[in-house]
């Protein structure tokens, strides 16, 4: 079961991310994750998920691919904490994170609308593989 949740992690990009603070809110983010199964993630300041996070850090997420059969898909659901990083936290986030889609240089994240989060979680579930026809998580451990 735990390596059968590290290959969902390791063969997905995106997450759905829930918030809230009093009206709550998913968001599918492009994450990078550590060989710790700390997740990073970039985002806008002026985004409603950003907004929460930096009010409240617990969040809840899903992974899984969307394109499983019915009745034959997996995925991981998980809750942890959610927080913008500090400056002195982006080397270790550049580590991980990579994409094309924006400039990852310092100079170049100093003007950009994008800013670094990581996810630091606290639980994994995955449905029981060994009950096929009933929906029951069961929690993994990931490191």
């Amino acid at each position: 079961q735990n390596q059968f949740a590290r290959d969902i992690v390791k063969n997905n990009c995106y997450l759905t991310l829930g918030t809230a603070d009093g009206d709550p809110w998913v968001a599918p983010v492009y994450y990078c994750v550590d060989d710790r199964y700390i997740f990073y993630f970039m985002s806008q300041m002026d985004s409603l998920h950003t907004q929460h996070l930096l009010k409240s850090p617990t969040i809840a997420f899903a992974i899984f691919d969307s394109h499983q059969k019915e009745g034959t898909g997996n995925g991981i659901q998980g809750k942890g904490k959610a927080y913008l990083l500090k400056e002195e936290e982006i080397d270790e986030a550049l580590k991980w994170y990579h994409t094309t889609f924006i400039d990852l240089t310092k100079d170049a994240l100093k003007n950009s609308p994008y800013h670094f989060f990581k996810i630091i979680p606290e639980t994994f579930y995955i449905l029981d593989p060994d009950e096929k026809h009933v929906d029951k998580r069961v929690e993994v451990v990931l490191t």
